[in-house]
């Protein structure tokens, strides 16, 4: 079983709509997904704007997510760890610099690009960074797949 961790601040946002839709892309295929924050507070569910918008696009799965802060010591289980900025790779590489190797940004496929959070903003900031994310997640889906990192 090949397991990606998706990472974001808060893990209220952002990385719960990567873990909901790389999860769907891969579904067929022998992969986990989780989601973690690295300044998470455990037990949160998503962000009230986020589940409502992937419920519109008909991802309720986003009702189940409760938040997880990110441990150091988890980050051995996965074999790809895919962050939204650059400030969570430069956590990875303080506090667990052997997982670099498979630690990349969420944008690495479009020029090595981050996912700004929209926590706070406009509801259309919210729909643009949904917009992006699903973008990476079909790209991360294909590569994977193609790399044969999962059965």
């Amino acid at each position: 079983m090949f397991r990606i961790l998706v990472v974001c601040t808060a893990n209220i946002c952002r990385s719960p709509a990567g873990e909901v839709f790389l999860a769907r892309k891969l579904a067929s295929h022998a992969v986990e997904v989780h989601s973690a924050g690295t300044l998470a507070i455990d037990n949160h569910p998503a962000d009230e704007t986020i589940q409502e918008i992937l419920q519109e696009r008909g991802f309720p799965e986003i009702a189940n997510h409760r938040s997880k802060a990110l441990m150091p010591s988890v980050l051995n289980r996965y074999g790809l760890i895919l962050c939204m900025e650059n400030d969570h790779l430069a956590w990875v590489r303080r506090n667990e610099p052997g997982a670099l190797g498979k630690t990349k940004l969420f944008g690495h496929w479009d020029g090595q690009k981050g996912v700004d959070d929209p926590i706070g903003r406009a509801k259309e900031a919210y729909a643009q960074a949904l917009n992006t994310i699903e973008a990476y997640s079909a790209t991360w889906a294909e590569k994977i797949v193609a790399l044969g990192l999962c059965s």
